[in-house]
């Protein structure tokens, strides 16, 4: 087992600086003790709570990933003298409130989705752990931004095993996926061509929706099929906006900007009106659209991470030649960089309040989730997403720009509020805006402060 891993035995120093967008001097970042070979646990059994029965650490069992994780489990207990007792349970958080709450505590590590986990963290059940395991290492926890969820007010309390293939990818919402197979045969140009060249922009994106609708035999193969709020959340995001954004004023809500304000108009625009007869007629959320898809019922197609790699029902197991790609860009967004909306991430793992060695469990949870030997770098894990599971080694590219450019959505909170108004009302964009702003004062006052504060805490400026 690699014995290089940063993790908490000792915080020695650490100075964040709080205010907004000010000038600062630089954090000291936490140092670590890095000597596992030193860590002796004395026979210590941890029980690791797991919300996603039937997997080996989120693996579908008997796969080769399934038991690489399972060796690692036994690298982990023999070099540091301990055991990890797995124990399954698809209400964690119920289980993890009422342990905490009872002083008895059930679980030393538990894993689950984050839409869950935000309760018992905002009710004070979980472990902040910023000081205890190296954070900042983002290509092993995750970003900030795909964080954002799990921090709160003044520290972190989740992470994601990020350096581990395919776990995360689950939680990475909404590209847009293109049936190679129907672009070759009607002759267009790949999409992928206009996302390398730099031309993948909302009026390009008209043209395509155009081009690609097709009249065959009484038969209509339609540009694409949408679910309506992950359409409208993906044009807001590519206009260089997010629900929550931080300036110089402190944070704000991003639908309020006039960038968010220009990009769910111009979604609006294109939907209903200039570009509404390339839209399949029907909600295209979960299996229906899949299907639609596979079938050949349509070019393109937005969906949920886990819709495209989860099992064998999703995209990738079960069309010809699947291409993958972001939204266009709105003018206000940085070129080639895409961001992605989330609402749970899948795999979000934590440690519960008043475990019997904090330290300790710290100690087994970074060593667990160190990069397994076939994939020790953020690079060599796109290069197998490249080779091995994409038909495109463009796409895995594409994937992990939008991974590590995820955001918060504030779906639980309300956040989508306006997004699922927008579907069904003929009013504009401006005029239900301003009917909700009571409302996402709360959600910025309850909800995206108190985030902001956490990951300032943490991150810093």
């Amino acid at each position: 087992m690699k014995k290089t891993s940063k993790f908490a035995v000792l915080f020695l120093s650490v100075l964040f600086l709080l205010g907004a967008c000010q000038v600062s001097e630089p954090e000291v970042v936490p140092e670590y003790n890095t000597d596992v070979s030193a860590a002796d646990l004395d026979g210590l059994n941890f029980v690791w709570g797991h919300a996603y029965t039937g997997t080996v650490y989120g693996y579908i069992d008997g796969t080769a990933h399934s038991d690489m994780a399972l060796d690692r489990e036994k690298e982990v207990e023999d070099a540091l003298n301990c055991t990890i007792e797995v124990e399954y349970n698809g209400d964690i958080n119920t289980a993890i409130n009422t342990a905490v709450m009872s002083g008895q505590p059930r679980y030393d590590i538990a894993i689950g989705g984050s839409y869950g986990l935000v309760d018992p963290m905002r009710a004070g059940y979980l472990s902040g752990i910023s000081s205890l395991i190296d954070v900042h290492n983002t290509d092993k926890w995750g970003t900030p931004g795909m964080l954002q969820s799990m921090l709160w007010k003044d520290d972190l309390y989740g992470v994601v095993p990020y350096a581990w293939p395919e776990l995360v990818y689950n939680s990475t919402d909404y590209p847009i996926v293109v049936n190679e197979d129907l672009i070759t045969k009607y002759g267009h140009t790949d999409p992928r061509e206009y996302v390398e060249n730099g031309t993948w922009t909302w009026d390009k994106f008209e043209e395509v929706l155009h081009a690609y609708t097709t009249e065959e035999a009484g038969r209509t193969i339609y540009a694409m099929a949408i679910h309506p709020p992950y359409y409208f959340i993906s044009m807001f995001l590519s206009n260089g906006v997010t629900m929550s954004m931080y300036d110089e004023n402190g944070v704000s809500c991003g639908l309020y900007s006039e960038r968010g304000i220009e990009a769910l108009e111009r979604a609006t625009k294109i939907l209903r009106e200039t570009c509404k007869d390339c839209f399949y007629p029907a909600d295209a959320h979960g299996g229906p659209g899949v299907d639609w898809f596979v079938n050949g019922d349509i070019f393109m197609l937005t969906l949920r991470g886990y819709e495209l790699l989860k099992d064998e029902n999703c995209v990738m197991y079960r069309a010809n030649n699947v291409g993958y790609i972001p939204y266009p860009q709105g003018p206000n967004a940085v070129p080639n960089y895409y961001y992605s909306d989330h609402s749970s991430l899948e795999y979000t793992t934590v440690i519960p309040l008043n475990v019997k060695e904090l330290e300790a469990t710290a100690i087994v949870l970074s060593e667990m989730y160190e990069p397994f030997d076939a994939y020790k770098t953020k690079a060599e894990l796109q290069d197998y997403m490249g080779k091995q599971i994409f038909f495109d080694e463009r796409d895995a590219g594409i994937m992990f720009n939008m991974i590590s450019h995820a955001e918060y959505g504030f779906f639980k909170e309300g956040g989508r509020s306006v997004i699922d108004t927008l579907k069904d009302s003929t009013e504009s964009v401006r005029v239900i805006l301003e009917s909700l702003e009571s409302k996402y004062q709360d959600i910025l006052e309850d909800y995206m402060i108190p985030h902001y504060e956490g990951r300032i805490a943490v991150y810093g400026e």
